[in-house]
This record gives C-alpha cells, sequence and structure tokens, in this order.
C-alpha cells in the first residue's frame, strides 16, 4: 500500500511538473512571437521578478513571479496565475492563446486549432509520463546524455509531441525511458535494393548475427538479396501499405522479424546508437515528432551525401583539431515507384568516432535534471571558472564555425540537439556537429568549377540566416541562459564574451560574416507557435529577435565602426 501511495504521489508531483514546463514553453513561444509586436501585452518590473501578459480577447491576465529574466526570451518563472486568484491549467492556456491568434489570423480553421491542442496536449502527456519514471544517472556519458532529454526544445509549443505512438509504443521506443531493442530487417531483393556509399572505405557491414540469421533464412537464395535494417514500428506499420503487401506477396521483400545487435533510441527518436557497430542509424519513422514526419525524402538524402562529399573534399576545420564532423556516409533504401513509399524505407548510416565515456549531446548537457537547481553541465565543469570555460568553449565551436564560412561558405545546421562535446579534466576538449541535412553553402563562395544546381546551395543573406539561428540565437542563446542561470548572472555577461572573442577574431582577420553578427540589428527566430497553427513545419515563419552583442557597446578596428 506504501509503494502504492508513493506510485500515486509521484504521478500527480510529475503532472503538475509537466504542467507547469508546458505552461513556461507556451508563454515564452507567445512572448517571443506575438509581444514584440504588442508591446504593451508583456510587462515586467523594474527589477525583473514580476511580470504579466494581457489577453484582450479574453480579458484575461496570466501574471506572477520569474525566476530568471532570460534576454533572448527563455524565461523562467516562479508563478502563474489568472487575473492574480487561480492557478493557470496549460489546457485554459492554449485556449487563451489560440483565440488570440485567431482573433489577429481569422483564416486559421477550426480543424487545425484542434489539432494544435491535441499535440500540446500529447506533449504534456509524454512530459509527465518522462518525469514520472525520471531515474537520477549514477552513470553520464554519451548514451545517457540521449536518452535524458525530457524537455526538449525550449521554445516549441509541443516539444515532446509524438502522435501516433500508443502509452505502451511510448514505453517501448522513447529514449527518455531509456529504452532498447532489436531492430527489424528486410531481406530487399537486388533489383529493388538502393544504397549510395560516399566511399567504399566508408561503407558500414551489417552485424554479423544478422548476416548470419539471414543466410539462415535465405539459404542459397542469399545472392539475390541486400539486408535492410528497420525500425521495430515501421516495420510493422509498412507491412499494412498496399504497394508492400504486393512486393512481400512477390517474394520482391521478405520479413525476416527481429534479430541482431541492441539499439538504443536517442533523442531524435528515430535515430539509434548501436554500440556492437558503433554507429548510429538514422532510420525512417512514420510519427509525427514535435510536428514533423521523420522519414527521410529523397531530396533530404541527396542533401546530406552531396554535404557530406563537398565537406570531405574541402578537409573541414583540418586546422581545427578540436572541432569534428560527424559525417553521414551511407544512405540505404528500398525503391518504389511511389516515393512516398521508398521514403518510409529510407535509412542513414552515421559511424561513431569519439569518446563514447566523455562526449555528450549538448541539449542533454545543458537542462537542469529533476529536483535539481543546477544543469548537468554545472556538475561536469567542476571547480573550473565558467568565463574561462566558455571561452574555450567558443574557441573550438563558435570561431571554427565563423572561420569556415568566411573562407569556404560552408554553414552548419549546429543547433544544441545536433552539436556534441568531449569534456576532458572538466574542460571542453572537442566540439562535433552532426546531421549533414542541414548544411548550407553561400553561392558566393564556391569555387568556380562547381554545379551549383543542387540543394546545398544559397544566396549569402540565406546561408547566413541560417547559422545565425540555428547557432546563434538556438544554440548560443539557449546555452548562455544555462551557464547564466547556475551562475546567478545576466545573460548578457555572457553575450559580452561572445562579443569580446569575435572582436578579437575580426581584428586578425576581417571576416565579413563576424562583422554582420556584430552589427546587424535582429536575427530571424522561428515562429514554431504560428507555424504549427498554420500547418507549415516544413516552410516556418520568422521573427525578428534582437541582437544582444549589438546593444552592448562599440569598437573601431581600422575603418570598420562596429556598433554593437
Amino acid at each position: 500500500m506504501k509503494v502504492l501511495k508513493m506510485s500515486v504521489k509521484k504521478r500527480v508531483e510529475s503532472r503538475n511538473q509537466a504542467n507547469f514546463h508546458t505552461c513556461k514553453t507556451l508563454l515564452n513561444c507567445f512572448i517571443r512571437e506575438f509581444c514584440s509586436e504588442n508591446s504593451n501585452s508583456f510587462s515586467v518590473s523594474k527589477n525583473k521578478n514580476a511580470y504579466s501578459i494581457y489577453f484582450p480577447t479574453s480579458d484575461v491576465t496570466i501574471s506572477g513571479t520569474l525566476s530568471f529574466y532570460s534576454a533572448i526570451g527563455e524565461h523562467e518563472f516562479a508563478s502563474f496565475y489568472v487575473n492574480k486568484e487561480r492557478k493557470l491549467d496549460y489546457s485554459y492556456l492554449v485556449q487563451l492563446i489560440v483565440k488570440k491568434i485567431k482573433d489577429k489570423h481569422p483564416e486559421i480553421t477550426a480543424e487545425r486549432s484542434i489539432d494544435f491542442s491535441n499535440k500540446v496536449d500529447n506533449s504534456f502527456q509524454k512530459l509527465a509520463l518522462f518525469l514520472e519514471y525520471s531515474v537520477e544517472q549514477h552513470k553520464w556519458d554519451y548514451l545517457t546524455s540521449e536518452q535524458s532529454l525530457l524537455y526538449g526544445h525550449p521554445f516549441h509549443p509541443f516539444p515532446k509531441n509524438t502522435l501516433g505512438f500508443t502509452k505502451d509504443e511510448v514505453k517501448k521506443y522513447c529514449p527518455e525511458l531509456r529504452t532498447s531493442f532489436q531492430l527489424c530487417y528486410l531481406a530487399v531483393r537486388n533489383d529493388i535494393y538502393q544504397e549510395e556509399w560516399v566511399s567504399e572505405e566508408r561503407r558500414i557491414d551489417l552485424h554479423k548475427s544478422v548476416k548470419e540469421h539471414a543466410q539462415q533464412v535465405l539459404k542459397d537464395k542469399m545472392v539475390s538479396y541486400a539486408i535492410l535494417p528497420i525500425h521495430p514500428w515501421q516495420y510493422e506499420h509498412v507491412k499494412t501499405v498496399k504497394e508492400v503487401e504486393d512486393y512481400i506477396n512477390q517474394e520482391k521483400i521478405i520479413p525476416l522479424g527481429s534479430l541482431g545487435p541492441v539499439a538504443y533510441p536517442t533523442s531524435s527518436v528515430r535515430t539509434v546508437y548501436i554500440p556492437e557497430m558503433t554507429c548510429n542509424l538514422k532510420l525512417s519513422l512514420n510519427i509525427q515528432i514535435t510536428n514533423m514526419m521523420r522519414t527521410n525524402n529523397k531530396e533530404q538524402m541527396r542533401r546530406t551525401l552531396d554535404a557530406t562529399r563537398y565537406i570531405l573534399q574541402r578537409s573541414c576545420f583540418q586546422e581545427e583539431s578540436n572541432t569534428k564532423i560527424s559525417y553521414e556516409v551511407g544512405v540505404c533504401t528500398c525503391k518504389f515507384a511511389n516515393e512516398d513509399v521508398t521514403k518510409l524505407f529510407t535509412i542513414v548510416y552515421r559511424p561513431i568516432e569519439f569518446d563514447v565515456e566523455t562526449t555528450f549531446v549538448l541539449s542533454s548537457l545543458i537542462e537542469t535534471p529533476v529536483k535539481r537547481n543546477h544543469s548537468r553541465l554545472y556538475s561536469l565543469t567542476g571547480s573550473q571558472k565558467i568565463e574561462h570555460w566558455f571561452k574555450r568553449y567558443l574557441e573550438i565551436s563558435l570561431l571554427p564555425i565563423v572561420r569556415l564560412a568566411e573562407e569556404k561558405g560552408i554553414h552548419f545546421e549546429a543547433h544544441l540537439q545536433n552539436s556534441l562535446l568531449t569534456i576532458k579534466n572538466g574542460m571542453p576538449e572537442t566540439f562535433i556537429i552532426r546531421d549533414l541535412e542541414g548544411v548550407s553553402v553561400n553561392i558566393e563562395k564556391v569555387e568556380e568549377d562547381v554545379d551549383t544546381t543542387g540543394p546545398l546551395f544559397y544566396k549569402q543573406e540565406e546561408a547566413w540566416a541560417r547559422t545565425s539561428y540555428y547557432f546563434v540565437v538556438n544554440h548560443l542563446g539557449s546555452f548562455i541562459h544555462a551557464i547564466a542561470k547556475d551562475a546567478n548572472v545576466e545573460e548578457e555577461h555572457f553575450w559580452g564574451i561572445v562579443r569580446d572573442v569575435l572582436l578579437q577574431e575580426y581584428e586578425k582577420n576581417a571576416n565579413e560574416f563576424i562583422l554582420h553578427l556584430l552589427t546587424t540589428e535582429t536575427f530571424a527566430a522561428k515562429k514554431n507557435m504560428i507555424s504549427c497553427l498554420f500547418g507549415k513545419s516544413e516552410a516556418p515563419s520568422y521573427i525578428p529577435v534582437n541582437n544582444i552583442m549589438k546593444k552592448l557597446g562599440s569598437e573601431t578596428y581600422g575603418n570598420a565602426k562596429l556598433l554593437v
């Protein structure tokens, strides 16, 4: 009975925590995307410890106190009250927000509004479950960091939405519950099997046990088939598709079932880590994670392989011994006449070439564990002075990125979940960028003999905007928020360090991209809330956010007046 009471108590606590965090995320999204246009909507007291948000269409005010005011907009709330009386429930807040936005955008349909509310609810339910089953990690390594991202994107209205998974499937397949499973495999006849590797030297073989099992099943037919891994949820899903049923009946595909080495789902859910193969597999999963279906389409795979080859040919970061790239080296699939079916099978191989004992996913590092006051990063830095630590971090992350942008025009989608950090003796040792589908190349920096008609190439301002959002606003914004909160200082303190580091680099090398980062008035940030309400996650809208570095002072170098 005591165990049952404790279980009920923890469930209630977890739901309360999930409600509080969901309200925080929704309000921060709303403030960023809508309150900049209506300065009277969001007000903060002079000492920045009290706030209020007015919803005129409902004549309701949400107010309370802040535990930490964020210059980038990632505020930490101590309390939420509705009209200074009752406490706030996330479902009521969704109603207020949707009503307010529809007042300005009446074209948002009832169907889209319901879909939005359902996804927020789905995210809340998943977060409550993850919090209920969260445990203190005694070992902290690459795998643990991949499976500890409880809260997710701080500026997404439903960061833990996995619409399509049942509750039992969540328990089987979601990384936050520290799950593991065997993959399923398909024998695919050679005439419909497709694969492309960046080079033969980088080809990754399947695990020995998988090949042995396939040989036992296929016997002398083995020579006519290739073996394709597939997520176990997707394995069952694809068998319900008519074209796939036809292929199975014709023995173009032979399902082999669940086998092989253990796979661990990582923070993206559909990408798995297989220690026995020392690699990640980016699988297709026909589940809506946040607001997008996570299948690997033809254009995305073309971008991925083109990016890998382009970067390898140009020896990127060769002079930067502490900055690395985690390459995607091969794409495999089963070919159908309909690309919408083909993408259900497409997978990507990404070898692990770093120390898994001391390398961590950054998005997980900066989260504060349940019932803790500081981020995980705080405990790993030990006695290191955080300003010294942060400068070292910028030297191996920001500076190599801006140098490469200037010298070769190559830009990365290096948000926190796409970035890894190796920490040795409490200090940043190696910065690693992964998921090359997001690479963009400034067309103005391309050599004359390169064909620029592919999906990699962008105009300069577009390439700059991508790095400005993904690394400066998304990555550094949340990173600085975490360490400033841990140190109990204003975020501007660390933005000043970023500015100084960039100024010193500009003095050595008149980098045009650095000049842009220091002098532009605003950066463009994704409007995830409005994009979700309009159902256009593949082509999101953007909102300008202030460039804090621009506001921190001015310096003159050469003929360039840097008003920053």
